[in-house]
């Protein structure tokens, strides 16, 4: 018998952060090129930036290279964390429209207001850009992790944790 990658504890968590790794940095590429022209490497060099500081603006594709690792590295977390935190809170359980909505929002104030000023990435003032931000955090972050994970968890045989 065939299995589907979401249909494993491990696949579940690789498929969500593919999925959402990938809308969040096309997002963040279009947004990125239509608000400030940024090209992908300048976008991927801002994310190194964070561990980097401004030496990451000097070393081209391959600090590029390392804030897209970031990148994915942070939709794996996310992933992970909602993985471990849909079976023990069932109000994640209820929607999972609305949980994931809600998760993309918190995905984006946890890291626009506690990460980010933690790093070395100079202060980001609230624009239209981070309105648009939070929305495509909620659409394309948040719901397809929440999706993804609830139907994980609905098909799965581990019955411990539905």
């Amino acid at each position: 018998m065939k299995t589907s990658i979401t249909q494993t504890k491990t696949g579940t968590i690789v498929w969500a952060t593919i999925i959402s790794g990938v809308l969040d940095a096309l997002a963040a590429i279009v947004a990125y090129k239509l608000f400030y022209n940024y090209s992908p490497v300048q976008i991927y060099q801002f994310v190194a930036s964070g561990v980097l500081g401004p030496d990451a603006y000097t070393d081209g594709l391959a600090t590029a290279l390392l804030g897209l690792a970031f990148h994915f590295l942070i939709a794996f977390f996310a992933s992970y964390v909602f993985y471990l935190l849909f079976p023990k809170l069932p109000l994640l359980k209820h929607n999972k429209i609305i949980t994931g909505l809600l998760y993309g929002f918190t995905i984006w104030a946890v890291m626009n207001l506690v990460i980010i000023p933690m790093s070395k990435i100079p202060a980001v003032h609230f624009d239209v850009l981070a309105i648009i931000a939070i929305i495509w955090h909620m659409l394309l972050v948040g719901l397809p992790i929440s999706v993804i994970v609830s139907n994980y968890y609905k098909h799965s045989k581990d019955t411990e944790n539905r």
